[in-house]
């Protein structure tokens, strides 16, 4: 019985997730709105901004194997593939019997990705010119800025720091995987030809927003509501807090 009674409260426990108060909300709102405004700006200038330059002088002399690379972050990490490793992440975790962390990380994922989908209808920025970055790939909608890919691999950074890792020793690693993760998925893009460093640096803003106005609300309706969920149909009061806690 007692057995039972710790599977039940780890079927409950949901990770201890940051940002509690609601005042972060328009703190995320304002930054996604710089945000945009910075793409805004970026993409005033047209195809042939200043920091065409980056791409440019990437593209006349690439290394093969840095462009093969490329082309795999372009290819596997994109929505097909973005769709597969977070359904990976969140079916691992149920096995685990950790509906709330799994929710958590899926939810996170999205949330970070979506807006960078957001940003890119209100900026509408144009590709680089193909030609003049002899671009590996061919892109042709006016949806440069913030790169997807890059805010794709932000957003399972963040996920995995603060859902999977849980010791001091895991979060730095995670972190600094996180970070690095982050930077070479950014580097490919530009290494390509298909975006300029602005859409990079956009992505970790836009993403960084939608952090500051999801965790809240995780933290305070959809992590709850989705804990008293499954204590009904589990059938027994909760031992506790839908949460583990929750860091400021």
């Amino acid at each position: 019985m007692a057995e039972d009674d710790r599977g039940h409260a780890g079927l409950l426990a949901g990770p201890a997730l940051p940002l509690r108060s609601w005042l972060w909300l328009p703190a995320g709102a304002a930054l996604f709105a710089a945000a945009v405004l910075f793409g805004a700006v970026a993409s005033s200038y047209g195809p042939f901004t200043p920091e065409l330059g980056v791409d440019a002088a990437w593209g006349r002399d690439r290394n093969p194997v840095l462009a093969a690379a490329a082309l795999a972050v372009h290819y596997f990490l994109g929505p097909v593939g973005g769709v597969i490793l977070a359904a990976a992440a969140c079916a691992a975790l149920l096995l685990r019997r950790r509906p709330l962390h799994a929710a958590a990380f899926g939810s996170i994922t999205a949330a970070g990705w979506a807006s960078s989908e957001a940003g890119k209808v209100l900026v509408g920025r144009l590709r680089p010119p193909s030609r003049a970055v002899h671009a590996l790939v061919s892109e042709t909608r006016p949806d440069s800025f913030p790169s997807g890919h890059t805010a794709l691999a932000f957003a399972l950074a963040l996920a995995v720091f603060l859902v999977l890792a849980h010791t001091v020793r895991q979060r730095w690693a995670a972190g600094a995987a996180g970070v690095l993760f982050t930077a070479a998925v950014g580097l490919s893009r530009v290494y390509l030809g298909v975006h300029y460093p602005t859409d990079v640096i956009g992505s970790v803003l836009v993403g960084t927003a939608a952090m500051l106005v999801w965790l809240p609300v995780w933290n305070r309706a959809a992590g709850p509501r989705l804990a008293q969920a499954l204590e009904r149909r589990q059938g027994r009061p909760q031992p506790g807090p839908a949460g583990e806690g929750g860091r400021r």
